[in-house]
């Protein structure tokens, strides 16, 4: 097989901040697809998967441990988990793109209501079976009560 026939995942997280006042921000950050995200891909086409399927992406985590100084913190394949705390765990809505069908895109909201004076700086997708598939530091973030942060996370399979 030729390295151009290789099939990668790669994604990107579109975040939209919604203030009360009415303004919009919109910001793209990518992602890795860690190595357990990656010998899952692998588990489910070899039929591995078990007694019981848990190999879908359940819930974005959120933290606060992805910077260091305001620098974002690098996401190695090897990484099973966020640099610090879950701050909040969220379900996610899962859906298939229709004009692009080997794209999946996880949607998950953070209220107005939710996580107000916390930084957020990390997020990863975990799986059903609690692994984490993949994993973004971005630069800080402070939530308040004006904003409400809507998360689409694209994963592409090129």
């Amino acid at each position: 097989m030729k390295q151009d026939e290789n099939v990668k995942s790669v994604g990107t997280v579109e975040i939209n901040v919604e203030h009360k006042n009415g303004m919009q921000e919109t910001f793209n950050i990518s992602n890795i697809v860690l190595k357990t995200g990656r010998e899952t891909l692998a588990k489910v086409l070899a039929n591995d998967i078990g007694d019981s399927f848990k190999f879908f992406v359940t819930s974005m985590l959120f933290g606060d441990g992805g910077s260091e100084g305001g620098v974002k913190k690098y996401v190695n394949s090897e990484r099973n988990g966020l640099f610090g705390i879950t701050r909040l765990s969220k379900p996610v809505i899962s859906n298939i793109n229709n004009s692009l069908p080997s794209q999946v895109i996880f949607t998950s909201v953070i209220t107005f209501d939710e996580l107000n004076a916390v930084v957020l700086n990390e997020m990863a997708l975990q799986l059903a079976d609690g692994n984490i598939y993949s994993m973004t530091t971005f630069p800080d973030l402070t939530k308040t009560s004006e904003m409400q942060i809507t998360f689409n996370w694209r994963l592409n399979f090129v």
